[in-house]
């Protein structure tokens, strides 16, 4: 079963285009649910007929059997959600839509956009799936329009993270890790400033490794030459590179938490971007930029560790590569060679240091949140 939640104000057109999805969905051979949220309530068991009178008798489930019709009323227990309801009544179903507003929890949503009605994205990043909007959007994802109701739907049939057997394939993904650690990665933060040759390898070994959540910034496309080093591929020439990552993560693991920002980082926005993270991995190519970003993670964030990178060109010479420390700030890399006319950044020795720092990250959040917990 697929569930997704068609989100948006009243008068925005949830339920115009759900009629139609459910139209299309169901030209395709799929079965298909729709359960409806109901702010004002609803009548079904109408005063004085014999459903209404089992109810008023105490009848926690009432039954309704007819040749051709069944349904079933049911007291709302505190702790039922739309993926319980969706689970026990339609479980059978191909794809459960869920039209209601921004504040369903817990399901993946696409959100209605409609000038003078709805303008701004309002669901939290980790829950919004996809957006319908009748204006250009620059967000990092899918974006359709309300008159492409078969890409939608080729959407709602295809997309992993709107599966509801994800978790017992997450469990299947993370089983030879330790759950001790999985826990405590998959309840942690990562930033990356970066998503080039080492944001973007770092960031797919830690999504592997299952953190909870990755924060990832930069605000340059993708172009041919980043293609030996970093972690795209041809048809995703020319996107940006956080939106190509993105796409990239979620065929490595649909579980975690993607926040992708296409921003240039500066000191006056690194808090912002990354307040929630627990760790920094900077990402740069530039000296100037790494120092800034140490410069201002450290002034406005001084208990929280960043690891850079410094000395990773050229190939061979493995032996040199090391971590060092200084307080809070852990470098990794030779620390010697600098990009020029006759020495690059490869893909081995690129791929070994954001290696190095994904996996210092993960050291440092075990440890740090395992002394927190014994505290």
């Amino acid at each position: 079963m697929r569930i997704a939640a068609i989100v948006g104000p009243s008068g925005v057109g949830k339920t115009s285009l759900v009629e139609r999805l459910v139209a299309e969905l169901k030209s395709r051979g799929l079965s298909v649910a729709v359960v409806k949220h109901c702010s004002r309530g609803f009548d079904l068991d109408l005063q004085g007929k014999d459903s209404w009178r089992f109810g008023k008798a105490g009848a926690d489930g009432v039954g309704l059997v007819s040749p051709e019709r069944l349904a079933v009323i049911q007291r709302k227990p505190s702790e039922a959600d739309d993926i319980r309801l969706a689970a026990a009544h339609f479980r059978d179903m191909d794809i459960v839509l869920v039209e209601g507003r921004h504040t369903i929890p817990n399901i993946p949503k696409l959100e209605l956009l409609r000038k003078g009605v709805a303008e701004s994205v309002t669901t939290p990043a980790g829950e919004l799936a996809a957006v319908v909007s009748d204006f250009a959007v620059d967000i990092a994802r899918p974006v359709f329009g309300f008159r492409q109701v078969k890409e939608i739907a080729d959407f709602l049939r295809d997309d992993p993270q709107l599966d509801t057997d994800g978790p017992e394939f997450e469990t299947q993904l993370f089983s030879k890790h330790d759950p001790g650690i999985l826990s405590i990665l998959m309840n942690s933060t990562v930033g990356l400033a970066g998503a080039g040759g080492l944001g973007s390898n770092a960031a797919v070994s830690l999504a592997r490794a299952g953190v909870g959540t990755l924060i990832i910034a930069d605000h340059d496309r993708v172009e041919p030459p980043d293609l030996n080093r970093q972690y795209f591929f041809i048809d995703q020439l020319g996107k940006p590179k956080v939106e190509a990552l993105l796409e990239n993560l979620k065929r490595v693991n649909p579980f975690s938490r993607y926040q992708v920002q296409r921003v240039k980082i500066e000191p006056g926005n690194v808090a912002a971007v990354f307040g929630a993270a627990d760790i920094l991995i900077e990402a740069f190519d530039k000296a100037e930029m790494k120092q800034m970003l140490v410069d201002t993670w450290l002034s406005v964030f001084p208990k929280r560790p960043i690891i850079v990178a410094s000395g990773l060109t050229g190939l061979g010479r493995n032996r040199r590569l090391h971590t060092r420390r200084v307080g809070n700030l852990y470098i990794c890399g030779d620390e010697e060679t600098e990009v020029g006319e006759r020495i690059s950044p490869m893909a081995p020795r690129v791929g070994i240091v954001a290696n190095m720092q994904a996996n210092l990250a993960l050291e440092l959040l075990v440890k740090k949140k395992r002394i927190k917990g014994r505290a």
